[in-house]
């Protein structure tokens, strides 16, 4: 499996791992606590600001270990670098960039209904977390596509 894919299903994994534990980690574990304030604007800040935060940090670490753990499994015969691009590489990159910019945009437009059909403003926070989820992984599942193809 070529280095392009493996960080791409990487990618793919840790974005479902990290979204859903941090879901079940608010609306689970601390679903008593949090439930009460899901209609209000303040809790869907806060818990956006948490998310970035988390998904951030939490992905710069385990791509940190993913190299290491990379080179160390095979250090002699593994030449590929992690951050090498040829030019199928970008085009790759950039279709599915593209189209995971097209869901991002529909999920825009969509969570603007809830608002205008008098929907309290979680509606809206939810739809566009969804579509963002969505939109994260179906770059990863375009670049595996891409790269298989």
């Amino acid at each position: 499996m070529a280095i392009a894919v493996q960080k791409a299903v990487f990618n793919l994994v840790t974005t479902v791992l990290l979204m859903g534990g941090y879901l079940f980690y608010i609306f689970g574990i601390h679903g008593d606590l949090y439930f009460p304030q899901a209609a209000e604007i303040q809790f869907w800040g806060s818990f956006i600001l948490k998310l970035a935060g988390v998904m951030v940090v939490a992905k710069i670490v385990l791509f940190i270990l993913f190299a290491i753990f990379r080179a160390l499994k095979n250090e002699p015969e593994d030449k590929e670098s992690l951050d090498f691009m040829d030019e199928r590489d970008k085009l790759i990159e950039m279709k599915s960039e593209r189209n995971s910019n097209w869901v991002s945009m529909v999920g825009f437009f969509a969570s603007m209904v809830p608002l205008s059909m008098g929907y309290g403003v979680q509606y809206m926070f939810i739809t566009l977390l969804s579509f963002g989820f969505v939109s994260a992984v179906m770059s990863d599942v375009w670049k595996i596509y891409f790269y298989n193809k």
